[in-house]
């Protein structure tokens, strides 16, 4: 069975708030990417791809404080990209804390996410919204690259990935503040 875990994030559990997004209006967040390892990977697999998404953004409701840069329709699937990277060696089985932006594996590469930056943007909601899904996904691939840009972003890697997808796993964390 292909599994995705952290020894930071337990399933449906909350997000410790260093992995958040000070940036963006979070106290105590740092930013830095949580640790992350998996495990039984289908015979065929010849590279990974994790993904973070947050599926909770608020667009449609009056509230919403970013009306002005996100609106309905804006984001893939209304979703809210905050990491994508592709590419992951086959031999690789984890991510160290704080991977992103300088600790990648070789081969690695981090697209852009709807920060508008390439790398790991953490939890961000809006203060005093209910606590968001954010969900991390890891999916095993039947090829060594996905062959993107870096300045790709999610609806070009959704793309390229159609076809090549021999297993998913995910770990679901919330966060609110």
């Amino acid at each position: 069975m292909f599994t995705l875990t952290s020894p930071e994030i337990v399933e449906r559990g909350v997000i410790p708030t260093r992995y958040a997004n000070g940036v963006w209006g979070v106290e105590g967040g740092e930013n830095i990417s949580p640790p992350f390892n998996w495990d039984g990977a289908p015979e065929g697999t010849r590279s990974f791809v994790l993904t973070c998404v947050d599926p909770d953004v608020p667009l449609e409701e009056e509230w919403f404080p970013y009306k002005e840069q996100l609106k309905v329709g804006t984001l893939p699937g209304d979703l809210f990209i905050h990491w994508i990277v592709c590419d992951i060696p086959v031999s690789i089985k984890a991510l160290v804390e704080g991977a992103s932006p300088d600790n990648m594996p070789s081969g690695a590469k981090e697209l852009v996410t709807s920060f508008g930056t390439a790398g790991y943007g953490g939890p961000a909601p809006p203060k005093g919204h209910k606590a968001h899904a954010y969900i991390f996904t890891i999916y095993a691939l039947g090829v060594e690259s996905l062959g993107l840009p870096k300045e790709a972003g999610y609806v070009d890697f959704t793309n390229a990935m159609k076809g090549k997808i021999l297993a998913t796993a995910s770990l679901t964390g919330y966060f609110s503040h």
